[in-house]
């Protein structure tokens, strides 16, 4: 298939190359489509997923007032529900209870699973919350999402608030600091990935981006970068807290490295006159029997 797509005329070869790759990635992280869906339209709307009414949470909210007394102070309150929660829900990441790179789901959803991460433990806490009339807000910086009120913090709050759901929508605070939020969590998502995942899209680049004229050096040589930048990436962003951006630099700058090395040698070649041998070849007239001239080529 590769030789058949290699074979195709650049303007043709290109851009189906990049439809492979990001079908590819699309599939690694999300490989359930109806799923991916839902999680993008909780995500527009974070606070439809809060319901103080909805049955499956009044046995949980029942148990937690047990826990709290009129009249105690809110940190302990938020103290309480944090600790509840995180008792209630055990921790489990994204791919391994919806097989996703992420998902945010309903509470429904979270109670039926029995574990969440981050976000489905914030979905759970939301709605304690404001059960027991406590207005509570999901935010994230992208890495994380606890849960705000205007009491206070829970649930592991980070320094920086990228999104913060509001009654109004999602507020969205730009700047610097977004786009270095943006970074880390992106650093944290491969270094927490499933490393066979990764793995499986980054043998889809080495091979997509092998082109016509290609040398087999210069494709290992390629593929041993594109390796040694995922390990490199997974070393610097493993702890959330404790970013080593530089490392994370590092990788990129070797997967750069490999990416340019793959894409210049089949660039450079096929630039090259594949009959150049023949064109410089010196050319002498001779005379045929009907006494016309022709070219031959030595």
């Amino acid at each position: 298939m590769l030789k058949k797509l290699n074979n195709l005329p650049r303007r043709h070869r290109w851009p189906i190359k990049c439809a492979i790759l990001g079908l590819t990635w699309f599939l690694v992280c999300f490989p359930y489509p109806r799923l991916f869906l839902r999680h993008v339209a909780h995500w527009r709307n974070p606070n439809a997923l809060i319901d103080t009414k909805a049955p499956a949470l009044q046995p949980l909210a029942t148990e937690l007032r047990s826990m709290i007394h009129d009249g105690d102070d809110p940190q302990r309150v938020l103290k309480a529900v944090e600790g509840y929660v995180c008792r209630r829900i055990p921790y489990a990441f994204d791919w391994e209870t919806w097989g996703m790179a992420d998902y945010l789901p309903t509470l429904d959803e979270v109670l039926e699973m029995g574990r969440e991460d981050c976000d489905g433990r914030a979905v759970v806490a939301a709605n304690l919350l404001q059960s027991i009339g406590y207005r509570a807000e999901l935010v994230t910086d992208f890495t994380h999402v606890w849960v705000k009120t205007e009491h206070g913090e829970l649930l592991g709050p980070r320094p920086s608030k990228a999104v913060v759901a509001t009654d109004k929508g999602l507020r969205v605070n730009w700047g610097w600091r977004l786009v270095a939020n943006f970074s880390d969590a992106m650093g944290y998502g491969v270094a927490v990935f499933p490393a066979e995942r990764q793995v499986i899209f980054l043998l889809a680049v080495w091979a997509v981006l092998i082109g016509p004229q290609t040398d087999r050096r210069t494709a290992w040589v390629g593929g041993l970068l594109l390796f040694a930048s995922l390990r490199l990436m997974r070393e610097g962003g493993h702890d959330a807290h404790a970013v080593l951006r530089w490392l994370q630099l590092v990788g990129f700058v070797t997967l750069v490295a490999g990416v340019t090395a793959l894409v210049w040698s089949g660039w450079s070649k096929a630039r090259s006159p594949a009959s150049s041998t023949l064109a410089a070849a010196p050319v002498r007239r001779v005379r045929g029997h009907t006494g016309n001239q022709r070219s031959l080529s030595e």
